[in-house]
């Protein structure tokens, strides 16, 4: 996946629907046919798995994934499917262990027959005191272990701690794996892609000025090269799984600062996923049906 999207804001609520958005055969079709060529799906797994052993998913859940996860297929897109938000495991590492590892046992199960074009992505975003860059690579291999027990060379997306920052790549080693890839999320400056974020309120941050002096410009240009740098001293391949600039800042601002990101990454080899498709950080308008015409320029045009 080269240019993707994320599906943000639908089965990684507690359930999809409850953040405003569900995820519609049409909106695939959409996105096949406006030049991207995958979607990454977060999923809220936790809030739809038993709580005892053996941990069983809900059905009705796990077919919903499987029904969006086989559309888009069928229209020719690649999926990236997570873990979202398992936010009991992030706190409670060693009590939720057992449990996170029975649901990416059935989910490896369950997709063991897909075609290659599904890659999985076992955890969003590892953050807080508990999670060094050795905690997250120790999970990972774990995990890792679980899933090539039915997907032998199925690609496995992974990220270092600290939010999938650019910074936590410098603290994590990857484990060894000839079917992984790294991946890292950029929001910087957080104050300006977070501005007056709903979300956050009443302790949303607030930038100050316009994005775009030559030296933010040179800031991205800069992150985006050390991060080239760091997976070319791997010998891996690396996606910039998430960027974005929420709904709350003016549509220039937001087309200028994805269009500046999106370019430097393409300058540095790096794949991307653009966060996302029509919740918070939406580069398509669902009332008109279409994509808001300076988001998708921001991201294809030169």
């Amino acid at each position: 996946m080269r240019r993707g999207v994320n599906l943000g804001n639908a089965l990684e609520a507690p359930n999809e629907g409850d953040w405003g958005y569900r995820i519609e055969e049409s909106h695939l079709a959409a996105i096949a046919g406006a030049g991207f060529d995958g979607v990454r799906l977060p999923v809220r797994w936790d809030a739809h798995t038993a709580a005892e052993a053996p941990y069983a998913i809900h059905a009705d859940f796990m077919v919903r994934v499987e029904n969006v996860v086989s559309q888009a297929l069928a229209h020719g897109l690649k999926v990236q499917l997570d873990c979202h938000h398992y936010d009991d495991l992030l706190t409670d590492p060693h009590g939720q262990r057992t449990r996170y590892l029975a649901i990416w046992r059935q989910i490896a199960a369950r997709f063991a027959h897909a075609p290659e074009a599904l890659f999985f992505e076992p955890l969003n975003e590892p953050n807080g005191d508990s999670w060094s860059g050795a905690r997250v690579a120790s999970l990972q291999a774990e995990v890792l272990r679980v899933i090539r027990e039915h997907n032998l060379a199925r690609l496995v997306v992974l990220g270092g701690p600290n939010w999938n920052s650019l910074d936590g790549l410098d603290d994590w080693t990857p484990p060894r794996d000839p079917h992984v890839a790294a991946t890292f999320h950029y929001y910087e400056p957080h104050d300006f892609t977070h501005e007056n974020a709903e979300w956050l309120r009443p302790h949303a941050p607030h930038f100050g000025r316009r994005w775009g002096s030559d030296a933010d410009v040179a800031q991205v240009q800069e992150h985006m090269r050390h991060a080239a740098s760091w997976a070319s001293a791997r010998s891996m391949a690396l996606q910039l799984g998430e960027f974005g600039v929420n709904a709350a800042l003016p549509l220039a601002q937001r087309a200028l600062w994805t269009k500046t990101v999106r370019q430097a990454a393409e300058a540095f080899g790096l794949a991307w996923c653009v966060w996302d498709f029509a919740g918070a950080f939406p580069i398509y308008d669902r009332p008109k049906q279409r994509f808001i015409p300076e988001m998708r320029a921001a991201l294809f045009d030169q």
